[in-house]
């Protein structure tokens, strides 16, 4: 039996670019692994909180550009789940410290929700 090279060419569907619209689990998963990866290197490298949480607020925006809204809001609320975690309190430990946080959550979700309305 032998397999000609047109009839493989046949059976395969065309070839389109990733749907990033539509796979708002991988953005998501994109800011949680990607955001422990850098906190850790700010850990290591000893970066001021100021600049791994800016690092953190530009790998949320950056997520979220082209996404559906739901997208960017968990990124924007897994942002700031990691930022009050690793960078503010330490450990893993979550907090609440009054408007200081009720600013950065509602910042990081409106960068956020802005940066879905961008489309390539």
């Amino acid at each position: 039996m032998s397999i000609h090279a047109s009839a493989r060419r046949d059976t395969f569907p065309p070839v389109s670019g990733i749907p990033w619209a539509e796979l708002a689990g991988v953005r998501v998963g994109i800011v949680l692994w990607g955001g422990l990866a850098v906190l850790d290197l700010a850990r290591i490298a000893a970066v001021s909180s100021y600049a791994a949480g800016a690092v953190m607020v530009l790998l949320v925006t950056a997520a979220s550009v082209g996404a559906a809204t739901r997208a960017g809001l968990g990124a924007a609320g897994t942002g700031w789940l990691l930022i009050d975690g690793f960078v503010e309190h330490r450990a893993g430990v979550l907090g609440w410290d009054g408007r200081h946080d009720l600013a950065l959550l509602v910042g990081m979700t409106a960068l956020a929700l802005l940066a879905t309305r961008a489309r390539r």
